[in-house]
């Protein structure tokens, strides 16, 4: 399920495709019909958005102040 795909990814090396176009640090992970947009800051995960794989995605949809 969708928790057990984000433990993953705090437990794996870095996984996912770079997305710095949309912000600075923004990375991507597929899941389903799912984008799981996180950030990993030190040692530490920080998911900022996950949203539908067919939705247009930009910088307005990940404010400077997360």
């Amino acid at each position: 399920d969708l928790s057990d795909k984000i433990a993953w990814i705090a437990d794996a090396a870095f996984p996912g495709v770079p997305r710095d176009g949309i912000r600075p640090g923004l990375r991507l992970l597929p899941f389903r019909r799912r984008c799981i947009y996180f950030r990993i800051d030190a040692d530490t995960v920080i998911v900022s958005r996950i949203l539908h794989a067919a939705q247009d995605v930009g910088s307005i949809d990940f404010p400077d102040d997360e």
